[in-house]
């Protein structure tokens, strides 16, 4: 089996990601090759898995032929209950047009890669995500404020392990809750990642869900995060994910 590996122009592994990727590729015997864009790659073959950006990722499925789904997980039907906050789609002129859709949290609906989720709170904000040819779709949802913030990476059902990523080492996650979240979303990939937040009366509240074809590793060790990538890229190109163990 191999892993293409993303590197920038000198041949460096393009961020830890990816070092982490090839060191637990490499241990489960796999040929590592690295590459800089997804176009150059000419394998064929959807059973080698791709590591790297989540534009790069894409590409490469667009090259296999391999359609994934256009809308991305970020608040699933089933998990609501969980969110403990309201969420809606508006778009970015919307949002600018009334102060009153302001003090709120964005993020791009469909184009992931246009921005990084942000809170509106003035003018200043909207700098770098007004686009005059197109009308940006967001989801938006209601601010909390959450005293620390956990990746869970799920693989197959199971919790693989958590991550602090954000805010106060004392807290405490409630697992009963994440496990309970599992168990509710029933039409889960088979990896992917429950953000978690504590607020400041101590209530475990859903973040947001990631897809698991493209995630960083928060710490998760090398061995984990190789199974993880994986099952997810079998699952999208339907193979046979030989981490399955």
């Amino acid at each position: 089996m191999k892993a293409y590996i993303q590197t920038d122009t000198t041949g460096e592994f393009y961020n830890v990601n990816a070092f982490i990727a090839y060191e637990g590729f490499k241990n489960f015997g796999y040929e590592i090759e690295k590459f800089v864009d997804a176009d150059d790659i000419s394998d064929n073959n959807p059973e080698n898995i791709i590591i790297g950006g989540i534009g790069n990722v894409r590409k490469r499925l667009k090259n296999l032929n391999i359609i994934r789904p256009d809308k991305e997980i970020d608040y699933p039907e089933e998990l609501k209950p969980f969110l403990k906050r309201k969420i809606w789609e508006s778009t970015i002129n919307q949002i600018f047009s009334d102060k009153n859709n302001w003090n709120i949290f964005i993020k791009p609906k469909t184009e992931t890669k246009l921005f990084a989720g942000k809170v509106i709170q003035n003018e200043m904000d909207f700098l770098g995500i007004i686009n005059k040819e197109k009308d940006i779709e967001v989801l938006c949802s209601e601010l909390i404020d959450f005293k620390t913030e956990w990746r869970c990476f799920i693989r197959y059902k199971e919790i693989l392990d958590i991550r602090r990523y954000k805010g106060d080492w004392d807290t405490k996650i409630d697992i009963k809750i994440v496990e309970a979240a599992i168990n509710s979303f029933t039409s889960q990939p088979n990896s992917f990642a429950l953000d978690f937040g504590v607020n400041t009366k101590g209530e475990t509240i859903l973040v947001e869900v990631n897809d698991g074809h493209s995630l960083g590793t928060y710490g998760l060790s090398s061995i984990n995060y190789a199974k993880f990538l994986s099952a997810r890229w079998s699952e999208l190109t339907q193979t046979e994910d030989y981490l399955n163990f």
